[in-house]
């Protein structure tokens, strides 16, 4: 998590985080506190710092639903888990896609309302959404909008990404059925879910 005296952001795994972490350290003189990206902190949601957070925008990262899952899925799978980090096999398509793990997290971070949310950065649009966010705290220079954006992937995991090589579109509609808190967001941040394209 990271908190400025305005403005508090929350890491949704497998959501952009260290990437947005490294947009963040690029503006110290925002950053009130910070978890270090290895610590067991970094993943703290809102509720968890309700004290720390309070009365300050809120933001927080989301990602087209299949590539969530997909990243997630391979995140189990060569690395595992919180606290034993030991690999675990990687599920089938049918499984991944029949699965309400995507809403369970983010009803974690969002306390079931994604209206508490302020701010939303889009994993695909993610260094033109973290300067707008930026852009309400203090201007942005020139120089620091084009280091945002030369900033390079970080964090990412070898794998195919093309989501159609890993589910059918029936899969990916019944990702979307099986987590419809997810879904209402998409729709409502992407002007569309990915199963419409599918």
């Amino acid at each position: 998590m990271v908190i400025g005296r305005e403005f508090a952001w929350a890491h949704l795994p497998k959501a952009g985080g260290t990437a947005t972490l490294a947009m963040f350290e690029l503006f110290p003189d925002l950053i009130v506190f910070a978890d270090p990206a290895d610590s067991a902190g970094q993943h703290a949601t809102f509720a968890d710092r309700a004290r720390e957070v309070e009365g300050k925008l809120l933001a927080l990262n989301l990602r087209r639903l299949p590539a969530w899952v997909l990243s997630r899925a391979h995140q189990v799978a060569l690395r595992g888990l919180e606290p034993d980090y030991a690999p675990a096999p990687m599920q089938s398509p049918h499984v991944l896609a029949r699965s309400s793990l995507p809403d369970h997290r983010l009803d974690l971070f969002t306390g079931g309302d994604p209206a508490r949310v302020d701010r939303w950065l889009r994993v695909e649009q993610l260094a033109d959404d973290f300067l707008a966010l930026v852009g309400e705290l203090r201007d942005v220079t020139d120089a620091e909008r084009r280091a945002v954006h030369a900033l390079p992937q970080t964090n990412s995991i070898e794998y195919d990404h093309e989501i159609s090589h890993w589910f059918t579109p029936a899969q990916v509609r019944t990702m979307y059925e099986h987590n419809p808190l997810w879904a209402e967001l998409e729709q409502r941040l992407y002007g569309g879910v990915a199963a419409d394209a599918a």
